[in-house]
């Protein structure tokens, strides 16, 4: 299952594999937005027994 929401200059995107217990997620935000902060929400929304977090700078630094 798979699904994205595409905001402002900005998306969020899922892919999971439910038969692996799995779930991938990009949240990719350009400007001042703070990608972090979503991290606690989607916790408490999924509540993985684990999670491990990258960061990717894209673009023009």
């Amino acid at each position: 299952v798979s699904g994205v929401a595409v905001l402002a200059e900005s998306h969020i995107s899922i892919h999971t594999w439910p038969e692996r217990g799995y779930a991938a997620l990009d949240i990719f935000m350009c400007g001042d937005a703070e990608p972090t902060k979503a991290i606690p929400v989607l916790r408490a929304a999924f509540q993985p027994g684990s999670i491990n977090v990258s960061e990717h700078k894209r673009g023009i630094i």
